[in-house]
């Protein structure tokens, strides 16, 4: 057997070395890269996925506007209440009793009181409207008065209300069909409401004396207004839609009428 130089093998146990040296390293790397065999590496839990913010919703459509109802048709006026009773009353034996006419249902001569020559006159008609509007209409006829002396009541006589008003002494403008103005002139006016609706307008004006002498009469005839059922009335009695003011009517005394002088 030849024995080799002993460098020789040294180099070969060199060499050997190295290369297991090499193997070592190379394993180790391969260890690094895959990890390790029996163990798993915890993974990160993934995240819930976040919802995705909601779009705002869409502005609804404007509603459409229904289109705005033609122009109503004017309002007719109110038809006259149906009269189907008959509202009668005993003349004063003081006055005369004239023919009627026109809107006048009935008029009445009122004499001149003494040591007057000239008197008056009360006229009735049958018209409808507000009560203290025509009221209050006939006190704007008068200017020159004293607000004190003006008496308005209220009563009932026979189930039928009353509504009364007195001017004692003023200056009269004249009033619907009576164009004359006349100073120191008075009223005595009364509207009576019969269960039909229609509104029996007593107006009575005359100078301030006759106004006094025909306040005990007037209050006489409006004692004895009543209604007599069943009787048609006469067509020139329907009653139709009389002007009134809008103006507040003066403060009226306790009920029961204005008492007789």
């Amino acid at each position: 057997m030849t024995q080799q130089p002993l460098a020789t093998v040294q180099r070969r146990r060199n060499l050997a070395t190295l290369g297991m040296l090499g193997a070592v390293l190379i394993a180790a790397v391969l260890a690094v890269f895959s990890g390790p065999s029996g163990k798993q590496i915890a993974r990160e839990p993934a995240t819930a996925a976040r919802p995705a913010p909601a779009k705002p919703a869409a502005p609804a459509a404007a509603t459409a506007r229904p289109a705005p109802p033609p122009p109503a048709a004017p309002a007719k006026p109110p038809s006259p209440p149906l009269v189907d009773e008959k509202v009668i009353w005993e003349d004063p034996p003081e006055w005369k009793r004239l023919p009627s006419s026109g809107m006048r249902f009935a008029s009445y001569e009122i004499p001149a009181a003494q040591g007057d020559k000239l008197g008056g006159e009360l006229n009735v008609f049958i018209l409808s409207g507000d009560v203290e509007a025509n009221i209050q209409r006939w006190v704007d006829e008068f200017s020159n008065f004293d607000a004190k002396t003006v008496v308005r009541s209220k009563r009932t006589v026979h189930d039928l209300p009353q509504a009364i008003v007195e001017i004692p002494d003023g200056h009269f403008n004249g009033g619907m069909g009576e164009t004359k103005e006349s100073d120191h002139y008075g009223l005595l006016g009364a509207i009576i409401v019969a269960p039909s609706g229609a509104e029996y307008f007593f107006k009575l004006t005359a100078p301030s004396k006759a106004v006094k002498a025909a306040r005990k009469p007037f209050y006489k005839l409006l004692d004895s207004v009543l209604v007599e059922k069943g009787a048609a009335q006469p067509a020139s009695a329907k009653p139709s839609e009389a002007p009134g003011g809008s103006a507040a009517p003066a403060p009226a005394p306790a009920a029961g009428g204005a008492p007789h002088p």
